[in-house]
């Protein structure tokens, strides 16, 4: 999904943009800052806070994609951006000395790896003694129509059960009293969590089930392997089912909300 996700990512960031502000207001990067990115796909917070960290302060964007960190310099190559280091790496094996950075940030990162504890606690590790994080996740299907409907049309479709509610994916860390437990035990403090409530916009519902079919993994994996007239029907099922969020001049307009957390490292 890569040159995709490098494709689009301006309707990205503006679909994500309430979290960016939000993370870079809590940790607020500041000059000499060395800030690290986790799971940072084409790099957009990166881009952000190394126009805060500069001249003298560091920007490391990481992911554990190969592909989506090619994706990512090749952006900050365009965009000339400087001071932008980047690599592959295993949020939940931080190939970094402990206390080496004093931001930690991950944009709807960690809700799909298979262990976040681990992860959040290699993101303490790496933080110095004061260090801030920020995170940001997906809350529920409920809140979330634009991204929980196309899997509600395969299993309409497909006649499939939901995937199991703790398994790694969109909702997995959708609970607020888990984020701050797994914050706490990573050896945080001075936590902070607030939902962001906002709207996912689209040129019109075909646009969305486009642009659905080419970022969402799973979705786009299954349609790899289903036959032309089953993809057909699973599409007409996600029109169906975004007739009540289109609008009069046939924009679709649908509920999206977010986790936001952020906490320090204990000094």
């Amino acid at each position: 999904m890569a040159p995709d996700w490098g494709e689009l990512a301006e309707r990205i960031d503006q679909q994500l943009r309430p979290a960016a502000e939000w993370m870079l207001e809590a940790v607020s990067p500041r000059s000499g800052d060395r800030v690290l990115e986790l799971a940072g796909g084409p790099g957009t917070l990166s881009i952000l806070a190394a126009g805060r960290v500069a001249p003298d302060g560091t920007v490391l964007h990481s992911d554990f994609s190969e592909a989506m960190v090619q994706v990512a310099q090749g952006r900050f190559r365009s965009e000339g951006v400087q001071g932008i280091d980047s690599r592959v790496m295993d949020a939940e094996h931080i190939d970094l000395p402990d206390g080496s950075m004093d931001v930690v940030v991950c944009r709807m990162g960690y809700m799909l790896m298979a262990d976040p504890a681990t992860a959040l606690r290699e993101s303490a590790r790496v933080l110095t003694p004061g260090g801030r994080l920020a995170l940001a996740v997906w809350t529920d299907p409920a809140s979330n129509p634009w991204a929980a409907h196309p899997m509600r049309a395969v299993m309409d479709e497909l006649n499939a059960p939901p995937p199991p509610p703790d398994a790694p994916g969109m909702w997995s860390l959708g609970d607020r009293q888990r984020v701050e437990g797994l914050l706490r035990d990573a050896g945080l403090e001075d936590i902070r969590v607030e939902v962001l409530d906002g709207r996912a916009e689209y040129e019109s519902a075909e646009q969305w089930v486009e642009a659905t079919k080419r970022l969402a993994g799973p979705l786009r994996a299954l349609f790899s392997n289903l036959e032309e007239p089953v993809r057909d029907a699973i599409e007409r099922r996600m029109l169906e089912l975004a007739g009540p969020f289109e609008q009069s001049d046939g924009r679709l307009s649908m509920p999206q909300q977010m986790l936001a957390a952020s906490a320090h490292r204990v000094g």
